[in-house]
C-alpha cells in the first residue's frame, strides 16, 4: 500500500503519518502509545526524532550544526552535511574512494533519497518499507520498520541486492548511530556483557571491556569524561550483539541488539569537545557506538584485499536486522 491521498488517519494506537515535508525534506512519521520517530526519506530515511514519551526523552542527538533545508553544494558528500544522529552506511564506510572504477561515497544510502511502501497500518501494528537504490554500484537496499501497540521495541530488517546477474559484488555496510544531548550526558552510562573486548585499530593492544588505555592513562570507557577530553577511536568486539546506554537521571534506557554475525565490529567514536578543527571545531559532546562489518577506518578495496568486505553474488543478496528498546526505571549493574 503506498502512499494514499484519502487514507485515513488514526490519533491512536500505532499509527502512520505520510505525504509530510519537513525543512523541504519528505518525511514519514511512526508512533505508538510510547514511541514517536520522525524519518528523512530525503537524507538517506534517518530519523531526525526517536521520542521516547513516557520520559519525553528524544534518543536522536542533533549537532550544533542542526538540520539545515537541501542545497546543491551540500548533497553530495556525508561529512559536510552531517547533523548527527543515525544513518544507514553503504556501500562504504569510512572514506569516499575508488574501488571497481567508480567512486563508492562514503555513506551513498546516508544522503540520497529512499522510496516507501505502507505494509501494514492498523492500530495493533504498523510496518514500512524503505527502498534506496544507489548509483556508483548496481546495488538495492530494503528496509522494513516494525512497530507494536503498547511495546517500545523497533524492529528493523534490512536487505542489501545486487542487482547484476554478471559479477559478485563487494560493499562495506552498518550503521552510524551517533548518541548526545539531550539523552547523553555524564550521567549516560554505557553497558556491554561480560566478555566483550576493546581494541585499538592503529596499535593492535586490546583490553576487557569497559578497560582501555588511552593518552597514556587507564579508563573506564562505559563512564563518560570531562568535556574537552582527548580519546582514539576504538572498536568493541561483543559477546553478543547488545549495548545500553542509560541515563540514570532522566531514567531511562536505549538498548540497541543488532545481527553480529554480519556486523561483527562495534566502533566506539568518542567526541568530547577536544578537537579544535573540521568539523567540530570543539563544539559536540558526543559518542558513537556503531555496528559495521569492518574495523575503523578501511576502504571498500582495503576490506576487499583483506577478505573482510561483503560479498553478494549475482542477483544475490545479504540480509541483517536492527533492534532497538527503550526500558523505563532500569537498574545499573
Amino acid at each position: 500500500m503506498a502512499s494514499q491521498l484519502y487514507r485515513p488517519l488514526r490519533n491512536a494506537g500505532c499509527r502512520i503519518v505520510d505525504d509530510l515535508t519537513f525543512k523541504g525534506y519528505r518525511s514519514l512519521l511512526l508512533e505508538n502509545e510510547s514511541l514517536l520517530i520522525h524519518l528523512l526519506l530525503d537524507r538517506g530515511g534517518e530519523p531526525v526524532r526517536w521520542q521516547h514519551k513516557p520520559t519525553d526523552t528524544d534518543f536522536i542527538w542533533l549537532s550544533q550544526r542542526g538540520i539545515d533545508r537541501p542545497h546543491p553544494l551540500y548533497s553530495n558528500d556525508y561529512e559536510i552535511s552531517y547533523l548527527g544522529g543515525w544513518q544507514e552506511m553503504f556501500p562504504e564506510v569510512s572514506y569516499t574512494s575508488v574501488y571497481r572504477n567508480t567512486t563508492v561515497h562514503r555513506g551513498e544510502s546516508a544522503i540520497t533519497p529512499w522510496d516507501y511502501t505502507i505494509l501494514q497500518d492498523d492500530p495493533e501494528r504498523i510496518e514500512v518499507q524503505l527502498v534506496n537504490r544507489i548509483r556508483s554500484m548496481p546495488f538495492r537496499t530494503e528496509k522494513k520498520i516494525a512497530l507494536t501497540s503498547g511495546s517500545a521495541v523497533v524492529r528493523i530488517e534490512e536487505t542489501i541486492v545486487n542487482l547484476s546477474s554478471a559479477t559478485a559484488l563487494e560493499a562495506n555496510w552498518g550503521h552510524h548511530l551517533a548518541y548526545g544531548a539531550p539523552f547523553l550526558d555524564r550521567d549516560t552510562v554505557a553497558e556491554l556483557t561480560e566478555g566483550a573486548t576493546v581494541h585499538h585499530p592503529a596499535t593492535g593492544e586490546s583490553w576487557p571491556w569497559p578497560a582501555a588505555r588511552q593518552n597514556g592513562a587507564e579508563v573506564d570507557l562505559s563512564r563518560l569524561p570531562e568535556p574537552g577530553t582527548p580519546r582514539d577511536l576504538l572498536y568493541v568486539r561483543a559477546a553478543d550483539g547488545k549495548y545500553r546506554l542509560t541515563n540514570r537521571r532522566r531514567g531511562v534506557s536505549l538498548e540497541v541488539r543488532w545481527d553480529q554475525e554480519v556486523w561483527p565490529y562495534l566502533w566506539y567514536w568518542q567526541n568530547f569537545g577536544h578537537d579544535s578543527d573540521a568539523p567540530f571545531f570543539g563544539r559536540d559532546y558526543n559518542i558513537g557506538l556503531e555496528m559495521f562489518n569492518v574495523p575503523p577506518k578501511l576502504t571498500l578495496a582495503e576490506a576487499a584485499a583483506q577478505g573482510l568486505a561483503l560479498v553478494v553474488p549475482p542477483n544475490g543478496s545479504v540480509s541483517a536486522w536492527l533492534e532497538f528498546e527503550a526500558i523505563t526505571n532500569p537498574s545499573i549493574d
